[in-house]
C-alpha cells in the first residue's frame, strides 16, 4: 500500500516500511507519527530530504523513539537515513 502525504494523513493498520522524503523539521514533528505507523518490531524507516549536517539531529529523536540506525547514504549533501523499530 502506498499512501501519499505528511503525518495527518490517515493510515490504519501497521506497516513494514515508511519512507518521508521532505525535510529536518517536519522529519522530526512527524517521526513518531511514522514510529505508530510501523509494525511492533521490525519495522523500517526511510528518511531523506535533509542534509548530512541534520543527521545527529534526526538519530537523536530516532533513539529516543525506540529507533536504531540501519544505514546511511549520502550525496551532494543530501543525505538519507535507514532506521529500524526495535523491540520494546
Amino acid at each position: 500500500i502506498a499512501v501519499c502525504g505528511d503525518a495527518s494523513v490517515l493510515i490504519r493498520g501497521q506497516y513494514d516500511y515508511v519512507l518521508a522524503n521532505i525535510n529536518r523539521n517536519i522529519l522530526l514533528a512527524d517521526m513518531d507519527s511514522y514510529v505508530r505507523a510501523l509494525k511492533p518490531q521490525g519495522g523500517h524507516i526511510f528518511l531523506s530530504g535533509f542534509y548530512e549536517a541534520d543527521i545527529p539531529m534526526l538519530l537523536e529523536k530516532a533513539a529516543s523513539l525506540g529507533l536504531e540506525e540501519v544505514s546511511r547514504r549520502s550525496r551532494d549533501d543530501w543525505a538519507l537515513l535507514v532506521l529500524e523499530k526495535q523491540m520494546k
